[in-house]
């Protein structure tokens, strides 16, 4: 019996199960049926494809984890200071203005 012959033979079973009422037994018998059909058609299930807009995201919020991580350590320093103050301060430092956290700790705020 080859591949096509199975084929046949299982879809015959699965629509057979049409007639009967819906019931548990039924549900468990068309599953059993379609996994073998699955089986030896080789189905492999579709990768899933992210599309551009996913991996802007992806790519957008690993920055900004990056970038708020990187003010809180500057926080950790100087407790004083809250959060929008090292932020402002962080803009003002790359515009290349002077600002009042040295830049020892802009380039090293592990404590």
């Amino acid at each position: 019996m080859n591949k096509q012959d199975k084929l046949k033979k299982l879809q015959e079973q699965l629509d057979a199960l049409k007639i009967f009422p819906k019931s548990k037994l039924v549900l468990q018998l068309k599953k059993q049926v379609t996994d073998k059909i699955k089986k030896l058609k080789l189905v492999k299930p579709p990768k899933r494809q992210i599309n551009k807009q996913q991996l802007a995201n992806q790519s957008r919020s690993a920055k900004l984890k990056k970038y708020h991580r990187y003010i809180k350590l500057i926080r950790n320093n100087f407790p004083n200071l809250d959060h929008s103050t090292i932020r402002k301060q962080f803009s003002k430092r790359r515009q290349g203005k002077e600002v009042s956290i040295p830049d020892a700790i802009w380039q090293n705020p592990s404590p």
